[in-house]
């Protein structure tokens, strides 16, 4: 569990993990990479974790440490032989521990990369959709590829569970990619491994303004985002001219995704500056989406008649 500055995140996120693994608590180790500027969340740790059967390892980095770095800490620390990644700001559910581990028991040896299911939730654990698969199946590294590399939203993070000697042969992840350094651990772990995909929903990840994936819209993060689709290219597990013709997808469904959380919040302005991502001369050269091109269209038209006036830094519609 990688945190910084959220104490009262971090209590409800460690909460969730003692409730969802109490039944199998002694094989559940916990550790915590805090980059808080303050003792709030040190102090959240002891009080919940002191005397936890499976153990548990904190370190406060100061100074803070960046995402990747915070997340790379916490999995450093762990000792288990399967890592489960869970921000601050997300949780688990009830018997989730149970499910977890029942199905870790039963992966074929080799397999080193499972994905549950996930509830898409809000600050107040509404739930707003749910991701989820219809039955079990082990995706190849070519399908598995081409569910990441078209579906900028197919793996949630506290959904995935990891074998450690997988981390330890491709390596933690990569600092200098920002925000993005999730989308090019799943290429890596996917060309070489495949994903076991299972119907169980285990976890929930919460959308809101101040999650660290926020201000991911911008164009330092297409340039990043395209520079991980060379790099799968640069694997030869699948053809160039399949990974180009899903990275259309991928960057519809990215920019989309951003005006869609703008538009929820009526931020009609603030969509339609993430719907500028559209006009980059790297995404006009993809072409169109057809999958993703009616969204878009239903997305400007939403958006239509708004301005942005620079100069006073106001919004408004006409």
């Amino acid at each position: 569990m990688p945190t910084k500055d959220r104490s009262e995140l971090l209590e409800r996120a460690l909460g969730s993990v003692l409730g969802a693994t109490a039944s199998v608590a002694e094989q559940v180790e916990v550790t915590v990479s805090d980059g808080s500027a303050d003792d709030a969340s040190a102090q959240v740790v002891r009080r919940l974790l002191t005397g936890w059967p499976g153990g548990y390892r904190y370190v406060s980095n100061r100074p803070a440490l960046s995402l990747p770095g915070n997340i790379n800490r916490a999995m450093g620390l762990a000792t288990g032989e399967w890592i489960l990644q869970l921000h601050d700001d997300d949780y688990l559910l009830p018997d989730a521990g149970a499910a977890i581990l029942e199905t870790i028991g039963r992966t074929p040896p080799g397999e080193r990369v499972l994905l549950f299911g996930v509830d898409i939730v809000d600050l107040h654990g509404v739930v707003h959709r749910r991701q989820r698969f219809r039955h079990e199946r082990y995706l190849e590294p070519e399908e598995a590829l081409r569910h990441v590399l078209r579906n900028s939203s197919f793996v949630r993070v506290p959904a995935a569970v990891v074998h450690r000697a997988a981390f330890e042969d491709e390596g933690w992840y990569d600092t200098t990619l920002g925000g993005t350094c999730d989308t090019d651990m799943w290429v890596r772990l996917f060309a070489r491994y495949g994903v076991r995909c299972v119907p169980s929903t285990t976890c929930a990840y919460t959308t809101h303004q101040g999650a660290a994936t926020a201000g991911m819209w911008n164009p330092g993060t297409i340039r990043v985002n395209r520079e991980i689709f060379d790099r799968a290219v640069a694997r030869g597990v699948v053809p160039e001219r399949s990974i180009r013709r899903w990275e259309a997808d991928f960057f519809y469904q990215f920019i989309l995704a951003g005006a869609y959380r703008r538009l929820r919040l009526r931020q009609r302005a603030e969509a339609r500056e993430v719907l500028r991502l559209f006009d980059l001369p790297e995404i006009r050269h993809l072409g169109a989406s057809p999958r993703w091109l009616p969204v878009r269209v239903a997305f400007a038209a939403a958006t239509a008649g708004v301005r942005r006036r620079h100069e006073s830094g106001v919004h408004e519609d006409r």
